[in-house]
């Protein structure tokens, strides 16, 4: 498994009460500690040791990834390994924000399994309950005319009967041929939708996949993680997501062709 240098664990000291009397105090004193403990652990030493590889980079000139002298000091590609092997594809590539490789898995879809249709006659399906960034992201890959967006339950995953629906109804009207359709499935405030589901219609009328986990990555279903159903998925590294970067995302797939052209 690719290795990231982590910080260290930091237990708490423990605290003990002389007496019964002390109980509050010595309360209030472990749970301090704990707090210093985690703080410690979870925001002091990653920077402390971001820092240091930082200065590391500049000492080995090595701030280009693609002129990396030594693989141990690729931070990049580190961390490209430790995702891709995380999530369960067979690459992953570090980009400049989620909505960039949401455009970019869409435009890399169509190149690959697309190359002779027009984007006129691709139809793209996303949530209608997401973050703005996903259908801006689609109308920056050329689908901003084909672009449809699908109703959310009760429990604010895509509806799936409105996206079957919808489905038949584009077949039935001739605009769009069987194949010729991708489903951008976002998982919106880590709202994972019956992915047996997904894959059942997905399979049924050739709908490529292209999953959006800017919500949704460390969250599973049925055993498998997301991220790793579609035929591209893509992670954000924003400020307030899981894993930060300030801003920044991945885009990740298992497809040779696919991640030939995410690369050049």
């Amino acid at each position: 498994m690719a290795s990231l240098k982590m910080a260290p664990e930091l237990p708490g000291s423990p605290v003990k009460a002389n007496d019964a009397g002390d109980s509050d105090t010595a309360s209030t004193d472990m749970n301090s500690s704990v707090s210093d403990s985690v703080k410690r652990r979870l925001l002091e030493v990653p920077q402390e040791v971001g820092l240091q590889n930082v200065q590391l980079l500049f000492k080995k000139d090595m701030l280009n990834r693609y002129q990396a002298k030594e693989e141990d000091y690729n931070f990049l590609l580190k961390c490209e390994k430790f995702f891709a092997e995380y999530v369960g594809t067979k690459y992953a590539l570090s980009l400049n924000s989620g909505g960039i490789a949401i455009s970019l898995g869409l435009e890399g879809i169509k190149r690959v399994f697309f190359p002779d249709v027009e984007i006129a006659s691709i139809r793209v399906y996303s949530n209608a309950f997401t973050f703005n960034a996903v259908p801006s992201a689609c109308v920056v890959a050329g689908f901003a005319s084909t672009l449809k967006l699908i109703e959310a339950t009760p429990e604010l995953t895509i509806d799936t009967d409105h996206l079957e629906a919808c489905i038949k109804e584009d077949l039935a009207s001739g605009n769009f041929a069987p194949g010729n359709m991708i489903l951008v499935l976002s998982y919106m405030r880590g709202r994972v939708p019956n992915m047996h589901t997904i894959m059942h219609i997905c399979e049924k009328y050739q709908v490529q996949l292209l999953e959006d986990s800017a919500h949704g990555y460390g969250c599973s279903f049925d055993g498998r993680m997301c991220g790793s159903f579609g035929v591209v998925s893509t992670i954000s590294t924003q400020a307030n997501k899981l894993v930060n970067t300030g801003e920044g995302g991945m885009v990740l797939t298992s497809n040779d062709a696919l991640q030939a052209f995410f690369i050049f």
